[in-house]
């Protein structure tokens, strides 16, 4: 499931510069890029997989980027940026990235996808203090039309209670009463 959310008033000029972020490096590479180059096939000129970076056809440009130290994300102004399961980034990473959001003196997009984890940041933000300019998308796991429907079934028997909810409907649940060993 995935909730998202965005940040942005104006239209983008082309050819600009957008970052793409993931957690770590490893959900970068293994999850972020790859979907990514999945998605765009044939919208690619160039990518140059040891600096993390793709020139679009249209002379655009895409950063690839972790957000495990987000004081390195400073410093960029773009056009756009796409932060993959922000559920999992430190708040401050949403901050310093709304502020790279400024090319061509123009205010930028922002959106976020992720799988709810609790009532963190993100549920702070966007649900519990609505502000004017956002918006959340949620979108259940059995809405996907890329899943194949005996897995999703398999997902919906093996998943209950507050981990269904999350994971397969995009809740935000207080997962209260834990107990942490």
């Amino acid at each position: 499931a995935a909730t998202q959310g965005y940040l942005g008033t104006r239209r983008i000029r082309t050819p600009n510069l957008g970052i793409v972020t993931a957690p770590t490096y490893p959900m970068l590479r293994d999850v972020t890029i790859r979907s990514f180059l999945e998605m765009a096939e044939g919208l690619v000129r160039d990518y140059n997989k040891s600096e993390s970076h793709i020139t679009m056809r249209n002379g655009s440009e895409i950063l690839f980027r972790s957000t495990e130290h987000p004081e390195r994300l400073r410093g960029p102004s773009i056009s756009w940026w796409w932060g993959d399961e922000a559920a999992l980034y430190l708040p401050n990473v949403w901050q310093i990235m709304i502020g790279r959001l400024r090319q061509y003196g123009l205010h930028g997009w922002a959106w976020i996808t992720t799988t709810p984890k609790g009532r963190n940041w993100i549920w702070q933000r966007f649900i519990q203090a609505v502000r004017k300019g956002y918006r959340i998308f949620k979108a259940s796991t059995l809405q996907n039309p890329y899943l194949d429907r005996e897995f999703v079934q398999a997902l919906v028997e093996d998943y209950v209670g507050d981990f269904a909810a999350q994971e397969l409907y995009g809740e935000f649940i207080a997962f209260e009463g834990l107990i942490y060993a």
